[in-house]
C-alpha cells in the first residue's frame, strides 16, 4: 500500500499542491466561511471540506470551479485516486447534474465530499483563485480510520490549524502513526512518524521523527488543509473525535 501512495505523491508532485486557508469566521449561531487559496495553473491544492455545507458536493462546496477542473478522491479502501472533471459553468459544454466525466470518460454527477473528508483539486485557471466554504461548524464529529497501516485522506471538520499534536484536533495518536503533509514551497511531501504516549519512547514536545530521523514536534497544518494519516493499529476501529468549544 506504501508502494502506492508513493506513486500517488509522486504523480501529483508534477504540479504545485498547497492549501492555504486565508481565515475563518464563526459567530455564536455556528455558521462560518474558511477562505482557501488555490493556486491556479493546474496546480494542485489538497484541501478539506471544513465545515458542513448546504450540499457537500464539491459543486456546491468550490464556488471558483472552471470547466476542465479535475477533483481526485481518495479510496482508503483500495489505497487509489479517482478522479473526475467538471466541464458545467458558462465555458463548459455539459448542463447538470452530468456535467462531469470520471476518469473513464463516462458523464457522471459532482462527487460528494464529507466534513473532514479531504481530496485534490486541479484547478485550470490561470490565475489563483480564494474559495469560500460556507456552512455550519461542526464542534462533535467523528471520522472512522482504516487500521493496519492504510492512508486516510483527512483534515478537520471545524476551521482550525495549528500543531496536530494539539488538544484542538485530539487525533486518536498511537505510537507509530504516521502524518504526512504536503509542502508546497519545497513541492514535497515530508513525514513525521509519532513516538509519544503510554507506547513510545519519546517524551513531549520533541515526540516525533521527521523523514530524516531527526526529533522534531507534531506536524503544523492550516485551515482547510487536508493531510494523509497512517495508522498502526492492527484493526479498523480507530475513530478520530473532535469536540471543539466556542469561544464566549
Amino acid at each position: 500500500m506504501k508502494k502506492t501512495l508513493l506513486v500517488a505523491m509522486a504523480a501529483l508532485a508534477l504540479g504545485t499542491i498547497s492549501s492555504q486557508a486565508q481565515g475563518a469566521v464563526y459567530s455564536q449561531n455556528i455558521v462560518g466561511y474558511v477562505n482557501t487559496v488555490l493556486p491556479g495553473g493546474g496546480a494542485y491544492s489538497q484541501i478539506v471540506n471544513p465545515l458542513n455545507g448546504a450540499t457537500n458536493t464539491v459543486e456546491g462546496l468550490v464556488t471558483t470551479l472552471d470547466s476542465g477542473d479535475v477533483v481526485y478522491m481518495w479510496d482508503a479502501t483500495n489505497n487509489v485516486y479517482y478522479s473526475a472533471t467538471y466541464y458545467g459553468g458558462p465555458d463548459g459544454f455539459l448542463t447538470p447534474p452530468n456535467d462531469w466525466y470520471d476518469q473513464y470518460n463516462n458523464y457522471t454527477n459532482s462527487p460528494t465530499v464529507a466534513p473532514g473528508q479531504g481530496f485534490v483539486i486541479s484547478t485550470q485557471s490561470g490565475t489563483q483563485q480564494t474559495n469560500t466554504f460556507t456552512g455550519t461548524v461542526l464542534v462533535s464529529n467523528s471520522i472512522p480510520l482504516l487500521g493496519n497501516g492504510a492512508y486516510s485522506l483527512i483534515g478537520s471538520t471545524a476551521p482550525i490549524g495549528g500543531s496536530l499534536g494539539s488538544t484542538n484536533f485530539n487525533l486518536p495518536l498511537d505510537s507509530g502513526d504516521v502524518i504526512y503533509v504536503w509542502d508546497s514551497a519545497a513541492n514535497a511531501y515530508y513525514s513525521s512518524t509519532y513516538y509519544g504516549g503510554p507506547d513510545g519512547f519519546l517524551s513531549y514536545p520533541n515526540d516525533w521523527y521527521d523523514q530524516y530521523n531527526n526529533y522534531t514536534n507534531a506536524p503544523v497544518i492550516n485551515i482547510g488543509q487536508a493531510f494523509f494519516y497512517s495508522t498502526q493499529s492492527g484493526n479498523n476501529s480507530e475513530v478520530w473525535k473532535q469536540n471543539m468549544t466556542l469561544p464566549q
